[in-house]
């Protein structure tokens, strides 16, 4: 929902109501999708907002993300494709545990199974979020939203996934740290072992100076995984497909990961191809030959990152 009429507007007033129009968009889905039997939770947007920034500093968001159980994620995708959303492919190349869903009116729903940065299965994840939750009122309706415990959790871990490069994730990491209280840190913590995040977890933490203090008196442990190493740090392309590609187990699970980092969907190829080009939208690259010729460099791309991959891969795995 980064485009259309509501771009034009000036900037406080352009933030504010693209977060109206987002809460709407939310509303719809989520009330949709309660019809359907599916039991979605809302991230970050609105909860963080109101939570984080109450101070009245801007926090723009301009998508919904929502948490489903594994067993309704086909049955929540479906609503999606009912309402007029269509996948763009999964959200990055770097994981499997959220798809990106678009529609003609520049609405944006991130649907999760999982987060970055968690080695447990998504039914685990599930029961752990699903549980103590609260509502808020977003577009006109109550929405459920995570306990404090779990959006201080995955505020870090937003924070590892995105790493040194993304400012928002940093910023409403900085304020969750002034002010989250330590006992619901320990707690955020606790879960974060349950769900085997905790690398990731400290790792977002340490990204931001009271954070690594905070992690100190909590005594987390500093291990670090290569993965998380690779997120948290500065990007590089191709390093974090290369380092899961390394690390899978299974013949099965790598060829579908080449298969995803050559040939994404076109959805996913045309935003990766209007932002090479440094283009303002994607619209550039909707037709048919450009799209082609997108796929066409997209593997000769991949050859020419490889040098800088692999030399953060094994910077990585030093670390």
């Amino acid at each position: 929902m980064q485009t259309g009429p509501v771009s034009r507007l000036p900037s406080t007033i352009r933030s504010t109501a693209l977060a109206l129009a987002v809460d709407t968009v939310t509303a719809e889905v989520v009330t949709a999708m309660r019809g359907a039997g599916v039991r979605p939770l809302l991230l970050k947007g609105p909860s963080i907002a109101g939570w984080l920034y109450a101070d009245g500093a801007a926090r723009p968001y301009a998508d919904s993300d929502l948490l489903v159980s594994p067993g309704t994620y086909r049955r929540a995708a479906k609503v999606l494709w009912d309402l007029g959303f269509r996948s763009l492919g999964y959200l990055s190349q770097q994981h499997f545990d959220s798809d990106a869903w678009a529609r003609s009116d520049h609405a944006l729903v991130d649907l999760h199974r999982s987060f970055v940065g968690v080695g447990a299965s998504p039914e685990i994840v599930w029961k752990e979020f699903a549980a103590e939750t609260e509502t808020q009122r977003v577009g006109g309706i109550d929405v459920e939203v995570l306990g404090v415990s779990k959006r201080a959790l995955h505020v870090a871990l937003h924070a590892a996934q995105h790493g040194v490069d993304d400012e928002r994730p940093l910023e409403d990491l900085r304020r969750a740290v002034k002010t989250v209280d330590g006992e619901t840190w320990r707690e955020a913590a606790e879960i974060a072992r349950r769900i085997d995040a905790l690398p990731a977890f400290v790792a977002g933490l340490r990204l931001e100076p009271d954070g690594a203090l905070l992690a100190k008196r909590l005594q987390l442990s500093p291990e670090r995984r290569p993965l998380v190493v690779l997120r948290s740090g500065p990007h590089v392309p191709v390093a974090v497909t290369l380092e899961r590609l390394a690390s899978e187990g299974s013949f099965r699970a790598r060829t579908r990961l080449l298969v995803a980092a050559l040939f994404p969907s076109p959805g996913y190829m045309r935003k990766w191809a209007a932002r090479g080009a440094r283009a303002g939208s994607g619209a550039a690259w909707r037709d048919r030959p450009r799209l082609i010729l997108a796929y066409m460099w997209r593997p000769i791309w991949i050859l020419l990152q490889l040098p800088r991959a692999i030399a953060a891969v094994r910077r990585a795995r030093r670390a």
